[in-house]
């Protein structure tokens, strides 16, 4: 069982560098790809997490310090923290069921015109469509508590979409930074 989350930063593909050979015989890489993401990079990173609740603090600190480095004003940066910590709670509750020997990934992409995280897991497939609409006032009102993970994620972020590929679940947040247009 893993004791700790591991991260790792994104590494472009191979196919994305060209080689070619100066009067030296020496060996120099470079694409346009490759210079463009030296001025305007921003750090991608993928963290492994251990599926236990234990772990979900770190998940909400990093999210939110990612949110800053982005370029979110005041306040945004807890709210995305939220949205995030909410799909990772789900995947801990729901697609494994409270088992603590699995682990799930976190990917955070900090794009030009918007912010994107994708919690990504192994376990069992919820359709969140399938889950019905929150009633707010009635939930209130009957005094209930969980239930309200998508529902959050949804008003906090901009697009919440959910797919399930070669056997893994990703949910995908995305949060527009200011003054980005809406996609069509």
């Amino acid at each position: 069982m893993p004791s700790a989350a591991s991260a790792t930063a994104r590494v472009p593909p191979r196919d994305a560098v060209s080689a070619t050979r100066g009067e030296t015989g020496g060996r120099k890489e470079h694409t346009a790809a490759t210079r463009r993401r030296a001025v305007a990079a921003k750090s991608d990173l993928a963290l492994v997490v251990p599926s236990e609740t234990s772990f979900l603090a770190l998940i909400k600190e990093l999210t939110k310090r990612m949110a800053e480095v982005a370029g979110f004003s005041e306040g945004v940066p807890d709210r995305v923290a939220l949205a995030v910590d909410e799909a990772a709670t789900n995947v801990i509750e729901h697609a494994y069921h409270g088992a603590t020997d699995r682990s799930f990934e976190v990917r955070y992409e900090d794009r030009a015109t918007e912010f994107q995280v994708e919690v990504v897991d192994t376990g069992a497939m919820v359709d969140p469509r399938a889950m019905p609409r929150v009633d707010l006032d009635r939930y209130v009102t009957e005094r209930r508590t969980g239930g309200l993970g998508v529902h959050l994620m949804e008003k906090i972020m901009d697009s919440v979409t959910f797919q399930r590929s070669a056997r893994r679940n990703v949910c995908r947040l995305v949060k527009r930074k200011d003054g980005a247009p809406e996609p069509r």
